[in-house]
């Protein structure tokens, strides 16, 4: 009985004099620094002439922020123009052919009439033997036979004609297309940081007159070793970019991977890709193509 009362006061002395371990605590999330990044164009277009010829008017400048889709520069289309008046004079005048039935109704018209003269001359010998000859009587058919005849090449000339509206509508489209192709627009939204003619100067065709890069959204490169992580534990993971900037000052911006190079290099790295959204401060985009960056691999 005393032995028990004195291991039970050790035991309770024990656990007053120890205090309980405090928990671990959590582990921060993992995270792959690449050094030696950088951050690259995703998009780029030295925009071209598709035709040859003036450029009458320009209408942008280095700097300027365009949109897919928008003018950027005008070449002459004056013979363009007029090109284009004179198919659709064609096209109208071959549509109203097209849609004239003229005649393909005069045509049935003397059909039901060469009929009718035929039907005549047989009922005539029917109820008075021979006072119609037999060769009047086949002029009367072979009329009648002409006349249906008539009637499918009036038809035949009125589809020609409709085949000839066709092709003069198909020339309509031809000379618009020719107009279009004399407006350079901008294939992508972003900036023209570059002007290779200017207004006044003849282009050949396929000649690049305006550089459009994009800027908003951005590619960050960067290597992983191959020995320390597989492919498929890179990809699609979060990333965050940091930028160091004039002054000391860093700016982050985040954004993921999106492709990663099966080829090895030769120090056993492959690479990574990461897009990420680009962003101003006062007027100027931060991240700029060809700054080297850290990127963070979540």
């Amino acid at each position: 009985m005393l032995y028990r009362l004195l291991t039970t006061c050790l035991l309770m002395t024990l656990l007053v004099s120890c205090p309980a371990r405090a928990a671990d605590p959590p582990a921060e999330a993992a995270q792959t620094v690449l050094t030696g990044c950088f951050v690259m164009l995703i998009e780029e277009a030295d925009v071209p002439a598709q035709d040859a010829g003036v450029l009458a008017e320009l209408k942008v400048h280095e700097g300027a922020d365009v949109r897919a889709g928008e003018l950027l520069a005008q070449l002459n289309d004056r013979r363009a123009e007029i090109d284009k008046r004179l198919a659709q004079f064609e096209y109208k005048g071959a549509r109203e052919k097209a849609e004239n039935d003229i005649n393909v109704r005069y045509a049935k018209s003397a059909a039901d009439v060469a009929e009718a003269e035929y039907q005549a001359s047989i009922d005539a010998n029917q109820r008075v033997p021979n006072s119609v000859s037999q060769s009047d009587i086949r002029k009367l058919k072979l009329e009648h036979r002409r006349a249906i005849l008539q009637i499918e090449q009036s038809q035949l000339d009125q589809q020609v004609s409709k085949s000839a509206a066709e092709a003069a509508g198909a020339k309509v489209e031809a000379a618009d297309d020719g107009l279009r192709r004399r407006r350079i627009e901008s294939p992508i939204d972003g900036t023209v940081v570059e002007i290779h003619r200017h207004q006044g100067e003849w282009v050949q065709s396929g000649e690049a007159l305006v550089h459009v890069v994009r800027l908003d959204r951005l590619r960050v490169e960067g290597f992983v070793k191959a020995s320390q992580f597989a492919p498929s534990q890179i990809r699609g993971r979060k990333v965050t970019v940091v930028a160091e900037l004039a002054g000391g000052r860093h700016r982050e911006f985040t954004g993921r991977v999106v492709f990663i190079n099966p080829l090895l290099q030769s120090g056993g790295d492959f690479r990574v890709w990461a897009e990420v959204d680009n962003r101003q401060e006062d007027g100027q985009w931060i991240l700029q193509p060809g700054q080297p960056v850290t990127m963070k691999v979540q």
